[in-house]
């Protein structure tokens, strides 16, 4: 039975749970609101059901493909998602910046498809630190799109307040120092955790290097230089996160090329130059091979 659950059982309840938060918007009421959550708890339990299923088949942490780093990211998101709901007091509209961004990554996921996993080649210690190396990245990945949506919530709410214009029933948006609260936490955890990922890769591609007597991945590959920028930006965030003089807008829209940079870097980048980031390693396979 688990077999059978794909990503449009949970993809489609997911789209369920936003079309019932969009109804709100024209009808209203308390019924929507009860069931956007219930909705996407359903989701979230089918979802988290696959994601399981697909480790336990692999025998590891289903983290070592797009694909699968996207289902994970998604889910994460998703949960997120439902806690934010279920803390609130009263009908609000994260649903509305939360969900399209959960359905566009499972939307990426499903467009790259299983496929063979990047450290197929690797055993023992190589695979475990790489699979610590991809877990930061996607535990980062995750505070970055929690940032983003309470950037837009903020700019939102900001526009709302400056056309002076009432709040319709089952759209209530977070205060502005909600939405900045909850973006200054998320880039708060999004930064180190990027950072330990980028490290660990780093030292991971210099081991392996070591075994080759030559650098698994060259330090000028445009997935390695793309990581590089995307940090300074996440660094110069964080800095600026944190000095008064800047905030509210200034901040936000920061968080948006931050967050531009992160999926140029994480999807962007393999689509436009070659890079050898994620592909098999052939130097090693043949090593395998030979008596």
């Amino acid at each position: 039975m688990v077999e059978r659950i794909s990503i449009v059982c949970f993809g489609g309840t997911y789209f369920l749970s936003l079309l019932a938060d969009l109804t709100r918007l024209k009808w209203g009421g308390k019924t929507g609101w009860r069931i956007v959550p219930g909705l996407l708890a359903l989701g979230l339990c089918v979802h988290g059901v696959y994601v399981a299923h697909r480790g336990f088949s692999m025998g590891r942490l289903p983290i070592s493909t797009m694909f699968d780093s996207t289902m994970l990211l998604a889910w994460i998101l998703a949960a997120i998602e439902l806690y934010l709901l279920l803390r609130s007091e009263k009908a609000n509209a994260v649903g509305l910046f939360i969900t399209p961004l959960v359905l566009v990554v499972i939307l990426v996921g499903g467009l790259f498809g299983p496929r063979t996993a990047w450290s197929e080649d690797w055993s023992g210690a190589s695979r475990f630190w790489g699979t610590v190396h991809a877990g930061f990245l996607v535990g980062g990945a995750a505070c970055t799109f929690v940032a983003f949506s309470a950037a837009l919530m903020f700019g939102a709410q900001s526009r709302r307040l400056k056309k002076k214009s009432s709040a319709k029933e089952g759209l209530a948006l977070p205060s502005l120092e909600t939405s900045e609260r909850i973006n200054r936490l998320a880039i708060t955890l999004s930064f180190p955790l990027l950072t330990f990922g980028l490290v660990i890769g780093v030292m991971l591609n210099y081991a392996i290097g070591l075994k080759q007597s030559r650098v698994a991945i060259s330090w000028t590959d445009p997935k390695l230089l793309s990581a590089a920028a995307m940090w300074c930006v996440f660094a110069a965030l964080l800095n600026a996160r944190f000095r008064p003089a800047m905030r509210g807008r200034r901040i936000m829209w920061l968080t948006f090329l931050a967050f531009a940079f992160l999926i140029f870097t994480w999807i962007g980048i393999g689509s436009l130059v070659p890079t050898a980031h994620g592909k098999p390693n052939v130097a090693m396979l043949t090593e395998g091979q030979n008596p």
